[in-house]
């Protein structure tokens, strides 16, 4: 009986003792789980004050506070641009780059703690931000004339920003979007611009940025339905970065597709995905982009709308697993340049023939102008033919700037009025306004005694001017 009774005893025990073993493995289990699913991708941009319709205290899990936008909003209220927001989950750090400029910041405890020493602005609108080896960078941008894809790191010693060099960089070009991988950074698409040079072009592929190398390569978006190259350049077309994936968002008039085109890159592979499922373009007009892991937020609001507006969450794991893969990123050579050695080696038979050629040249050039200066007018005899061109042309235009006595306008408007607006070449159209308004002023000062045309700096941004037309002097 006692035998019995003992057995009947240790039963429950033993069951006790099994059920706290599973209990302690669920517990380990859901631990370990909940680590691995933390995300280490948090990005934040905002642009413009918007986001305050979203009724939102808070973005990135708390990490961005209302107030914090607020006091940016105030800080650049004369230069608005797009901030955006890194943080960094394994050393629980928050940094804010402000666009179209070089201002930098860090977030402690709410607070802004400017980290950029300097004054300095333009260059950087659109620049890509990223960190790599605990240092923050920045890639590429829109400059005041011209696209670049300057690779720059930040010196946090010296407070700026400090130029690296990369072998084989792509001249003039701005990629669509970017995202970066364990190697480097993919650029995609985009454009080349250069107004000085002129250069203006497409880029149907795009670049990648070998970290290890510091050079540049080209890519090819190898995709056989359809060339997305062509279809992002006729349409509207942006790039969104998350942990493991970039968004393609493009819209386009082509049935057989859809109204809007979502592919999927797996940043590590290369692979290309195609979503057929419900898609829109809201998120462009999103006044700002959240990004935790791979789940991307956006707000979608219409300015001036009757509706409030609601907020919208992809989810790019999701994507994945209802798209199918439709192509490749494939890395190409980079184009071999042609070795020095053939160019000294060929010198000595071009160099002689191409010096004496051009000694021959300039002696014609300077006969040329010995013998025009003998035929020169003396002095006061009469205008020569090409001022006697201009000043007709000046009277033809004081016609059409009588309609706008008095009134201030555009250097667009102006050119209008001048009738250059026509010429491509920005330094040409300078050079040729300039021509004009000299030549205005000086028919206009000899019969009234005061300028026609006055050159008036925009107080608000001292790089553009405004022109006033007065036919009356007004002092």
């Amino acid at each position: 009986m006692k035998l019995k009774l003992l057995n009947k005893i240790s039963l429950p025990k033993d069951t006790m003792r099994l059920n706290s073993l599973f209990l302690i493995l669920a517990l380990i289990f859901r631990m370990s789980d909940s680590f691995a699913a933390k995300p280490d991708f948090y990005q934040f941009k905002v642009n413009g004050t918007h986001w305050a319709y979203s009724k939102r205290t808070s973005f990135l899990d708390g990490k961005v506070s209302a107030d914090l936008l607020n006091q940016l909003d105030s800080i650049y209220k004369k230069n608005p641009s797009t901030y955006e927001f890194l943080f960094d989950s394994k050393n629980q750090t928050l940094k804010v780059f402000i666009h179209c400029s070089f201002d930098f910041y860090a977030v402690v405890d709410g607070k802004l703690i400017k980290e950029y020493k300097f004054q300095n602005r333009g260059y950087t609108c659109g620049s890509f931000l990223f960190k790599k080896n605990n240092s923050f960078h920045i890639l590429g941008g829109r400059g005041l004339w011209n696209y670049h894809a300057d690779l720059m790191n930040f010196d946090s010693l010296n407070g700026s920003w400090e130029f690296i060099q990369a072998l084989n960089q792509p001249l003039d070009y701005f990629p669509l979007g970017t995202y970066q991988t364990s190697k480097g950074i993919m650029a995609l698409f985009g454009e080349y611009n250069n107004p000085r040079v002129p250069k203006l072009g497409e880029e149907l592929n795009g670049f990648f940025l070998d970290w290890k190398k510091k050079s540049w390569q080209p890519i090819q978006i190898d995709l056989k339905e359809f060339n997305l190259g062509e279809i992002v350049h006729d349409n509207e077309s942006r790039v969104f970065e998350t942990q493991d994936y970039a968004l393609s968002v493009t819209t386009t008039q082509l049935p057989r597709i859809g109204w809007y085109i979502w592919i999927l890159f797996e940043k590590e592979t290369g692979k290309l995905f195609f979503y057929e499922g419900n898609k829109n373009s809201e998120i462009f007009d999103s006044p700002y982009h959240e990004v935790i892991g791979n789940k991307l937020r956006y707000f979608d609001f219409v300015p001036n709308s009757i509706t409030e507006g609601k907020e919208v969450l992809i989810d790019l794991d999701a994507i994945r697993s209802q798209s199918r893969e439709i192509g490749q990123v494939v890395l190409l050579d980079t184009p071999e340049k042609s070795s020095n050695f053939s160019l000294f080696s060929w010198l000595p038979w071009i160099g002689f023939p191409l010096v004496f050629i051009f000694a021959l040249w300039m002696g014609i050039q300077l006969q040329k102008r010995k013998n025009t200066a003998t035929d020169l007018p003396e002095e006061g005899e009469g205008a020569s033919e090409g001022e006697m061109e201009l000043e007709d042309e000046s009277q033809e235009i004081l016609q059409k700037l009588l309609a706008h006595d008095g009134e201030k306008i555009s250097t667009e408007e102006f050119d209008e009025l001048l009738g250059i607006q026509q010429i491509t070449n920005f330094d040409s159209k300078r050079i040729k306004r300039s021509r004009l308004i000299k030549a205005i002023n000086k028919h206009y000062e000899e019969k009234k005694g005061f300028p026609l045309i006055t050159r008036i700096k925009n107080p608000e941004d001292k790089r553009f001017v405004f022109y006033k037309i007065s036919f009356e002097n007004r002092n």
